[in-house]
């Protein structure tokens, strides 16, 4: 079984290619997904975070506000880097358990979506790498459209995140999402078919 990571900054587009493989029948694992299954109230994930961050990135019955631990964490230039060093280990234990269960269903190819692989312990998890490209304005306007940011601390919020050239470096594919969804979703098709070996 093969498994291939789809990465991408923020605002780039990696969630919309992710839900068109999912759409297509192919199983795609989320981190972020994985990552709020874990946090529930009082959960080991939770209680590592309140440890790092404080306990004001709960509310009053204990669940976690990501609005304001996202806040906190761009907020510190070290967030990033202290955000991933407590959570890290939680997500990649259950998404090695996942990536396991699918290959004893016979699968023989995973999709792991994630904003954090590469230099991550997550890209071992990953035999290849897919990145997802965007043109950095179109990328801080559905930053601040989608978190409800303004258009400054979305741009901060990008540059705290890895470069794109670092990331290009990485990557054994590259989609690039500089014209309509139309034309991306095309360019996931298409590399679908150097896939062609694969089964779903």
């Amino acid at each position: 079984m093969k498994v291939i990571g789809v990465t991408g900054t923020s605002g780039s587009g990696k969630s919309t290619v992710s839900g068109w493989l999912r759409e297509w029948g192919y199983l795609v694992l989320d981190g972020d997904a994985v990552s709020r299954e874990l946090a529930t109230p009082g959960s080991p994930y939770v209680q590592a975070l309140v440890r790092e961050f404080g306990p004001d990135i709960c509310d009053e019955q204990g669940a976690l506000a990501r609005r304001a631990l996202g806040l906190r964490v761009f907020a510190d230039p070290q967030g990033l880097r202290r955000l991933t060093a407590v959570t890290t280990p939680l997500i990649f234990s259950e998404l090695q358990r996942r990536i396991e269960r699918a290959e004893q269903e016979g699968r023989a190819v995973v999709f792991l979506d994630g904003a954090l692989i590469i230099d991550t312990p997550f890209e071992a998890l990953c035999d290849k790498i897919l990145l997802v490209e965007a043109d950095r304005a179109g990328q801080i306007e559905r930053i601040a459209k989608r978190d409800g940011i303004s258009l400054d601390a979305a741009r901060q919020r990008l540059d705290r995140q890895q470069s794109p050239k670092a990331l290009r470096s990485r990557a054994d594919y590259l989609l690039e999402n500089r014209g309509t969804l139309e034309e991306l979703r095309d360019k996931t098709e298409q590399f679908l078919k150097t896939l062609k070996g694969m089964d779903r």
